[in-house]
């Protein structure tokens, strides 16, 4: 009697991780690879808070030399 599967001796393929990345990630490289010592953030759209929440995640996630700072109602990168 025709079983009705076959095994099939292979290697078990590699399983790729993808690499996962933060939409502020751009916004870290271009500040940390410029010159400025001191940068303020304009992002439309999102609230400063949040803003601030996910940038010192970023920082921290990435172990970045910088500082996220709320003065007088705008966000500031600088270099520490």
């Amino acid at each position: 009697m025709e079983k009705p599967f076959k095994l099939i001796s292979e290697e078990l393929p590699v399983l790729e991780r993808a690499v996962r990345t933060s939409e502020y990630d751009e916004l870290l490289d271009e500040f940390t690879k410029s010159d400025l010592r001191t940068a303020r953030v304009e992002y439309p759209n999102k609230s400063m808070k949040a803003l601030m929440a996910a940038l010192r995640s970023r920082i921290k996630k990435r172990d970045l030399k910088a500082k996220v700072a709320l003065r007088k109602g705008n966000l500031y990168l600088t270099k520490a």
